[in-house]
């Protein structure tokens, strides 16, 4: 302990210089537990972005490319399945809820999503219930045909958009905005604002089945009908909503009374028999296919794994440096101690005490910085980046960066203890002026 505390007070004596090289590596702790912390709950994240679906079931083809434009709108379906299939699934004993979905028009580059009041009721991200900043779910055209265009929008459109309860604007057909691809004959109203999930939701539009079905009576040539009016008319009288019946779906969501039926239930869909408006269906089952999703970048996660451990072990080399720097000035320093009677082991592990304390106590306060400010982020993570965080200690991953740092740090202190130890040798009592 005396040894212990002799290495304490000398740092002390050189807290200034030891100060700026304890903050580099208090600072590379962070970035590379920032960067492991983020990591895994951006896949959490990634792996939330269906919670609670058990199927996804759309034409049968890639299961990677089919959960890429139902889930994460990205890309474009080949072909879409039958209306019909929908009600067949519906009808299977296994299925609890059905979640139609309907894609292809855009707003300003955002998704819009053909959807029935079923999403609201049974979509869940983490875990949890959908809810709303303001406003509500848009209502049931069946019951209230007022409602027909009604709009919800995610957070991040909202705030993109600068848009607010009770604001109208027009949709795009397609994904390629120009004057006769938008829906301006039928503006839409905003009745509600999602909460940020951290899911693809935050960058969608959603709207009803019936709604979608209305804005693209008459465009078979894939413009508007009224592109070509010399003076269109933007008030057009929309079709009885018992006429809007879709006759075709980009995918359904499927959820099941019991997860254990999760198997015969796929089995039972793929097998449906095909009818004459009916494509070959695929089930897939997404926690194993977002798994395959998430290798793709996992290249791209190492990298910066890879980078903040360098950052961290040039920052403990660099304490390593200002300690070799300075022993030179030391020399007389541990001429004294030789003097004193220390033993040329016990300067060793003086010294290596001395580093491995800096280092320990800024590797400690790197580990509470990384929380800290990934408490005082964690909304701006959500809103801005779609990563939702978890409060709480490391992971079990973090821990073992830790502690492998913790070794590197005591290994490291061995070289200039080492040095310190030769010099003690040669120096004695007659240390140079």
């Amino acid at each position: 302990m005396f040894w212990l505390n002799l290495a304490w007070k000398s740092a002390w004596s050189r807290k200034y210089s030891l100060s700026l090289v304890a903050l580099s590596v208090c600072l590379s702790v962070i970035i590379l537990l920032g960067v492991q912390q983020i990591r895994a709950d951006a896949k959490q994240s990634f792996s939330n972005a269906l919670s609670g679906v058990d199927l996804v079931v759309g034409p049968r083809g890639s299961q990677t490319d089919l959960l890429l434009y139902s889930v994460f709108q990205l890309g474009t379906p080949t072909q879409n399945m039958s209306y019909t299939d929908l009600q067949r699934i519906n009808q299977l004993p296994a299925v609890a809820w059905t979640i139609p979905i309907q894609l292809g028009d855009s707003f300003d580059g955002f998704p819009v999503m053909g959807t029935s009041l079923e999403f609201f009721k049974h979509y869940q991200s983490s875990g949890k219930d959908l809810s709303f900043q303001v406003g509500q779910a848009f209502e049931d055209p069946q019951a209230n045909p007022g409602s027909l265009m009604q709009v919800v929008i995610g957070s991040e459109v909202a705030n993109s958009k600068k848009l607010k309860l009770n604001d109208t604007f027009a949709l795009t057909h397609g994904y390629k905005a120009i004057e006769e691809t938008v829906h301006t004959d039928h503006p839409f109203k905003l009745v509600g604002i999602l909460k940020p999930t951290g899911t693809p939701l935050d960058r969608s539009v959603l709207i009803s089945l019936e709604a979608f079905e209305a804005l693209h009576i008459g465009w078979g040539i894939g413009l508007r009908p009224s592109a070509f009016d010399a003076k269109p008319d933007l008030q057009k009288d929309l079709p009885s909503v018992a006429e809007l019946k879709p006759s075709e779906l980009t995918a359904v969501w499927v959820g099941l009374h019991s997860r254990a039926t999760v198997f015969s239930a796929r089995k039972a869909i793929e097998s449906l028999r095909l009818n004459s408006t009916s494509v070959p269906l695929m089930a897939v089952l997404p926690g194993v296919a977002l798994d395959e999703l998430w290798q793709i970048v996992r290249v791209v996660e190492n990298a910066l794994i890879v980078m903040g451990a360098l950052v961290a072990v040039c920052s403990l080399l660099g304490v390593v440096s200002v300690l070799l720097v300075g022993l030179s000035a030391r020399r007389k320093e541990l001429a004294i101690y030789r003097s004193l009677g220390a033993r040329p082991a016990s300067i060793f592990m003086t010294v290596v005490w001395e580093t491995f304390l800096v280092c320990g106590v800024a590797i400690a306060a790197g580990v509470m910085g990384a929380q800290f400010l990934i408490f005082v982020f964690q909304d701006y993570l959500l809103q801005g980046f779609g990563i939702q965080t978890q409060n709480g200690w490391p992971g079990v991953d973090a821990w073992y960066s830790i502690g492998l740092l913790l070794c590197c740090a005591l290994l490291a202190s061995t070289l200039p203890a080492w040095r310190a130890y030769r010099m003690s040798l040669s120096d004695g009592l007659n240390p140079p002026n």
